[in-house]
């Protein structure tokens, strides 16, 4: 998980960006995820979810 500071930083850098990013990869695994959710089926992501997070 992600420090509130890290994702306050980030914010900030983003509303002052001049060219906004579609994304921004935050934390330890946020790129693997966006990998994830750019590659698999929405399906196979939500069953991966629900495994990874025990839900």
């Amino acid at each position: 998980m992600s420090s509130p500071d890290l994702i306050a930083k980030t914010i900030v850098k983003s509303v002052r960006a001049r060219r906004h990013k579609t994304r921004y990869a935050v934390g330890f695994g946020a790129k693997p995820m966006i990998f994830l959710h750019d590659t698999l089926p929405n399906r196979t992501l939500d069953a991966f979810m629900r495994r990874a997070t025990g839900a």
